[in-house]
Formats: structure tokens, sequence, C-alpha cells
């Protein structure tokens, strides 16, 4: 698995949001790692596109058949999660780890309304827990706030708890009652960086649509 990809806009045709997560009234626009994949979370499709995104994903590469059990159970476990979280919109990555071993990541984007209150610093670093670094991150629609810390998680497809790092972005839209909230997690050291990096340059990448696009 290699380093951030560039980012750039998903075909309109090809993305399809969860309709049951929460969604702002605004037009909005996201860049995301053109190498990732969507996650499909329907209930009725989900199995199927997984087992397509494996294939198209290791065409060429031998895969064992335990290493692509493992694979369908961490997509299986990770959609599971994203139904429950209410997550708008979902990424995954797979791919080869130095050592050889299949890795896998996911990316995920839902929305939070502080309504009546206005989105902003104050209610996220009231919520935050009191564990981890913080850092501010710089976005065309306002200041948010990258947590980092680290948990014992069982992992998607996992049966037991392992350490894994924790990134939570919280980036509130000026002037709305909306925050954009990214959340991404790996039991990997080597991905840690890769995706501390990527889950800033997604958040950076949110704009709202001008009223004539």
């Amino acid at each position: 698995m290699t380093g951030p990809a560039t980012l750039g806009p998903m075909p309109s045709a090809d993305l399809r949001l969860n309709p049951n997560a929460a969604h702002p009234p605004f037009a909005w626009f996201i860049g995301v790692p053109t190498d990732w994949s969507l996650l499909d979370t329907n209930p009725q499709s989900w199995r199927l596109s997984a087992e397509r995104t494996v294939d198209d994903r290791f065409h060429g590469r031998q895969l064992r058949a335990a290493e692509r059990r493992a694979v369908l159970g961490f997509i299986e476990q990770l959609v599971a999660d994203c139904q429950r979280a209410g997550a708008a919109l979902s990424l995954l990555q797979l791919g080869r780890l130095s050592s050889g071993s299949v890795g896998s990541a996911g990316l995920h984007l839902g929305w939070f309304d502080s309504g009546p209150d206005l989105a902003g610093l104050t209610l996220v670093r009231d919520a935050l827990p009191r564990t981890g670094t913080v850092t501010e991150i710089d976005a065309p629609v306002g200041v948010g706030l990258l947590h980092r810390d680290t948990a014992l998680t069982v992992p998607p497809g996992g049966t037991g708890r392992v350490r894994s790092a924790v990134f939570q972005l919280y980036l509130p839209v000026a002037g709305t009652t909306w925050t954009a909230v990214l959340s991404a997690a790996t039991p990997h050291t080597e991905l840690e960086p890769v995706l501390e990096e990527l889950i800033a340059a997604v958040a950076g990448s949110i704009e709202l649509a001008e009223p004539d696009d």
C-alpha cells in the first residue's frame, strides 16, 4: 500500500450517498483519494460489491483463499459499522503491506447538526476526549480539529483486541449548524502517517457549492 493518493472528484454516476444518514441542506463538494474504492453499504448489494472490489483490487496477483476470506470479513464488519454509525460516505483501501500481508483501511464521512447552535470549535472541544493529541486543520469552509488517539479494538474481520491508531477530524462549516466528521482507524503502524495525512487532505477539500453550481 502506498502513500496518499491524488484527490479528485468522484463521478456523480458512481456516487451513492447513504440516504439514511444525516445530510446538510446545502450542496457541498469533497475530494476523495482516486485509488480508493467507494464502500457499498446497501443491505441488498454490499456483498456482491465487496467480492467485485476484492477481485478488481487484486486482479493478476495471487490472493490465498484464507486471505480473501479475511478481507471479505473485514469488509462485512466495516459495512455493519458504517450502517450503525450512519456514515454518509465510506471509502475502502486494500493492498499489500511491506511485510507481504494484506492490509486494509476505511475512511468515513458523517454529518452532525448542532442546531439551533451554530457549529463551532467550542462545541467540538467540549466533546473531545481528554486523551490523545489535537491539531488544528485549515479548510476552505472553516477551521477543524484532528484528534488522534490509540485504542484497543477488534479490527473488522478480527477476533482479538489489538492496538489501533484512531483518527477523528471535526470540521464545523462556518455560518451553519453542520459539522463534517471524518474518521479512520488502523492497527497497521505503517499506515498511520498515510491515514493522518489523508484525512486532513480530504477535510481540506470540502467546499460549499456556489448558488449557480
